[in-house]
Order: C-alpha cells, then sequence, then structure tokens
C-alpha cells in the first residue's frame, strides 16, 4: 500500500526533472551562506514546509550541509503539525512508501513500531508538512538509501513532546538506527514583515534556552502563529537527551514577501541543532 502524493503540482512541481531543476537552481543562487565550523554530531534541524518557491532557499542549507559533512541517515524521523485536525493525537502512517513524481521512499516501520503510537492513514492523507519535505531528501540523497518515518503531531504541548523524545532514544537504542530528526514548521503566518520577526524572535529566545516548556508559553500567551512549535520542543527535548549543552545555529531566516511583496508574509526559518 503506497501513498499517492497529495500535494504535488501545488506545494512542489509535477515531475523529477522540473522538482529537481527548481531545487537545483534554488540552491546554485546560494542566498544563505553554509555553516562555518566543524562540530561532532548532527542531531536535526527545524526546516520550513511551505510551497518550494516559498521557502525552498530556507529549506535548502540544511540539506546542502548534511551532503557536505557526508552524513547518510538511515531514516529521516519527520516530525510534522497536524493541519487538518484529523486523527489521534499523535499519528505515525500505515502506508509502505510515500510515492511522488520523483520515486517511492519507503517508511521505516520497525523503527515507528517502537514508538508504540497508533498508524491512522487519516492524519496523514491531506497533510502537507511531511510530503513537501520528501523531494529535497530525493534530491540531494538520490544515490543513498534512506527511509522516512512521518510522525503527525496534533497535540503540540511541552508534555507530549517530552514523551515522544524519550521514545524516540528509547526507538533509537533498541534498533541501533543511523536517525535524522527534522521539524517541520513554519513561523509566524500573514503578519507584518517587522511584527513577524519580532514574534519570531521571542520564540527564537527561548529555543536558545533549551527549555521546552517556555516555547509553548511564549507561543501559547503571546498568540504566536508557529504551526509546528510541537515538532520544534520535541527536537529540542530530542536533542537534551543526547547532549545537555546541545547548541543551535539559525542556518536561513526569511519570509514570503522575499518572493512575492506583499504587507502580510509568512516567515520561515530553518535551525540546526547539533553537539560539539
Amino acid at each position: 500500500m503506497i501513498k499517492e502524493a497529495s500535494v504535488e503540482g501545488r506545494f512542489y512541481p509535477y515531475g523529477k526533472d522540473t522538482i529537481f531543476q527548481q531545487i537545483s537552481e534554488m540552491e546554485g543562487k546560494a542566498r544563505y551562506p553554509d555553516h562555518e565550523g566543524d562540530y561532532h554530531r548532527t542531531i536535526g534541524a527545524v526546516v520550513p514546509h511551505a510551497g518550494h518557491v516559498y521557502s525552498g532557499y530556507q529549506t535548502i542549507p540544511f540539506f546542502r550541509l548534511l551532503r557536505k559533512r557526508e552524513e547518510w541517515p538511515e531514516t529521516f524521523v519527520i516530525l510534522h503539525p497536524n493541519h487538518t485536525g484529523t486523527g489521534p493525537e499523535i499519528a505515525l502512517d500505515p502506508h509502505e512508501g510515500w510515492k511522488n513524481s520523483a520515486g517511492t521512499v519507503p517508511l521505516d516501520h520497525a523503527f515507528g513500531a517502537s514508538l508504540s503510537y497508533p498508524s491512522d492513514a487519516s492524519a496523514h492523507r491531506h497533510e502537507h508538512s511531511a510530503e513537501v519535505i520528501i523531494p529535497y531528501l530525493q534530491y540531494f540523497f538520490e544515490n543513498h538509501n534512506f527511509r522516512i518515518l512521518p510522525v503527525c503531531m496534533k497535540r503540540q504541548t511541552s508534555e507530549q513532546a517530552e514523551e515522544l523524545a524519550e521514545r524516540l532514544i528509547s526507538a533509537q537504542r533498541q534498533h541501533q538506527r543511523n536517525i535524522m530528526v527534522i521539524a517541520s514548521s513554519d513561523f509566524s503566518h500573514f503578519v507584518a514583515p517587522d511584527k513577524g520577526a519580532r514574534n519570531d524572535q521571542m520564540v527564537l529566545d527561548q529555543v536558545e534556552t533549551r527549555d521546552t516548556s517556555a516555547v509553548e508559553d511564549t507561543v501559547v500567551s503571546n498568540n504566536i502563529s508557529v504551526c509546528g512549535y510541537g515538532p520544534i520542543m520535541t527536537l529540542m527535548a530530542y536533542s537534551g537527551m543526547i547532549s545537555k549543552e546541545y547548541c543551535t545555529s539559525i542556518l536561513a531566516r526569511g519570509h514570503s514577501g522575499e518572493v512575492y511583496p506583499s504587507r502580510e508574509v509568512v516567515d520561515y526559518i530553518s535551525i540546526l541543532f547539533y553537539s560539539e
């Protein structure tokens, strides 16, 4: 049973050559410099999930960094929000693979089963926040075997994030799997660029504190429209279980108004999580 793409032709182009050409052209423009400095281990990253034409420039630097460092994960765990409100609080996907016109990517069900969350196809059926990341994986890791594990989070709380992070650590120890955790999230939605930048910075400041509950409190109390703060908190908690002194670095920061000028924009930020 294969899941067919639901937003291909809308959030990203149809056709392998067209998809890869678009990513290649964006990469070639090198809008953001490569991350400088060496470090021990890449833990994961926050990456955006908008249409490629809008957020591709902010997404590419992370995967380009992995390729530059010759890091080839066996499984990409894609933590992503639930925009439709369908399905359980945390949902895996029962399909054997996710297909688009660039190919079919298999799911890591062995690893997923160890998380002990239900599989529910409805949570993923029309959800774009994991699907749009797949073409980047197909482009940057075309010659390497990898699997994905989409984890859809409808309930976004620090408690839920801590629990999921603990289960990821436990499953990783059990399977000895080389995984890379991706937290799929856009930042402030449909606000003036200056207001979005201020709101985002409030959240980024709390990410630097390594305090998941502070991120939740900041988002909720200030009504900041960061749609994937649950995945972000999970990546923070997971990173803290690997290294209490984990580091973060902003790889790219921009907004939709840089592509199509507008008074109200959506903000896109990619953040590297690593241990020294």
